[in-house]
């Protein structure tokens, strides 16, 4: 544990805090306050996120957290696919073409795991390329999470570390009018996988608050430190999350959980929180929100940004390339990990920053210490109603 763990139980002491904070050292193999948290998407220009063939080529280039976006067949298989809708993602429409629902889209949930392990991924070809997809095509079929589990236990004693899977719950709000409960169903996975093999720590997310507190207040005894649980925030678009309303589906609102209020509640079930960029950053990459993070690291909530590589070419307001961007997020405006698949760029760049002479770490804690140390007194806690701007 050492020096630093005690530091920080100090300060829970200190500041009344209701739990250990993510920052600190944990059982879930989330990132420790000395290091900023690289999460591979499992993607490249050629390969889509939840290929085999992907997530195999981001841990042999290093990574250790890998992002996993997951739906279920209709025999209740978890899938790695980044959506239910899969005709925009595999082959599906050349082998099934009578297998449509009404508004002429297809559903992970409409075919068996064997179905959809008979199909192939779609990935996008770089630009400028010919035959990519041709190339590719056959050699990407849809994967199972039980093949990636039993793929991770057959390379682990070769990994340079345990790694860590963030298993994102993809529109359960869809599985639910199905009749089907995505959440509960990987979260008996994952506490089976971790109570026989556990080659890998665990972190489940959500862009839905109450499937994600229901699943954190749900998990199995002994399972505190095994599984970890990140809230992710998106726009209010209802791509993420719909709630029944009056007879129709409305698109979900994240307004109450920008309040103090709504990350005071997030404290108690989730330790990280995930931002899509178009929820906080505004057109000159500003964080539109300033005060969030810090309520939210006051909370002991780690802050990641997701779908980096979504962001336009340019957006950061200094340099230009990915290392500017990089730069922008983790230290201007102080998020503590992103998600890309240029990963392996991240991680030597921030390798090479830490290792300059002119480096200065961001350690949340340090500070909070020090406040407490030279003040004598509480720092803001965010227990108020109003709104964090």
């Amino acid at each position: 544990m050492g020096r630093r763990f005690i530091q920080t139980l100090i300060l829970l002491v200190v500041l009344g805090f209701p739990g250990l904070p993510i920052m600190a050292e944990t059982g879930n193999g989330v990132a420790t306050d000395q290091a900023k948290w690289i999460i591979s998407s499992g993607t490249s220009p050629s390969l889509p996120s939840g290929s085999l063939l992907s997530l195999a080529l981001a841990l042999e280039r290093g990574a250790e957290t890998v992002w996993l976006d997951l739906v279920l067949s209709k025999d209740n298989q978890i899938v790695l696919l980044t959506d239910t809708r899969i005709d925009q993602l595999t082959d599906v429409k050349e082998i099934y073409p009578d297998r449509s629902r009404p508004d002429g889209s297809y559903y992970s949930f409409d075919f068996t795991l064997e179905e959809l392990r008979g199909l192939s991924h779609l990935p996008a070809a770089p630009s400028g390329s010919v035959g990519a997809t041709s190339l590719f095509r056959s050699h990407l079929p849809v994967t199972a999470l039980d093949d990636f589990l039993g793929y991770l236990d057959i390379v682990f004693t070769e990994l340079a570390a345990r790694p860590t899977l963030i298993c994102t719950l993809k529109h359960g709000w869809l599985h639910q009018q199905e009749d089907k409960n995505l959440g509960a169903i990987v979260l008996q996975a994952l506490e089976d996988y971790q109570s026989t093999k556990a080659n890998a720590s665990v972190v489940i997310a959500s862009y839905d608050p109450e499937e994600l507190q229901q699943l954190a207040q749900s998990r199995g005894a002994g399972q505190a430190e095994d599984i970890g649980f990140m809230q992710l925030i998106g726009s209010n678009n209802g791509e993420e999350v719909q709630r029944l309303e009056f007879g129709t589906f409305q698109p979900y609102s994240y307004d109450l959980l920008f309040t103090r209020f709504g990350l005071k509640s997030v404290s108690s079930y989730a330790d990280s929180i995930g931002l899509d960029p178009q929820a906080v950053l505004d057109d000159s990459a500003a964080l539109n929100r300033p005060q969030f993070l810090d309520d939210a690291h006051t909370l002991g909530l780690q802050i990641v940004c997701c779908r980096v590589d979504s962001i336009p070419p340019g957006f950061a307001p200094q340099g230009s390339g990915p290392e500017a961007l990089f730069e922008h997020l983790l230290f201007t405006i102080g998020f503590d990990g992103l998600v890309t698949g240029q990963d392996r760029l991240a991680r030597n760049w921030l390798e090479n920053r830490m290792a300059s002479p002119s480096y200065e770490q961001n350690n949340i804690i340090e500070r909070l210490i020090d406040r407490v140390e030279e003040s004598g007194s509480k720092p803001p806690y965010p227990m108020e109603s109003d709104a964090t701007r």
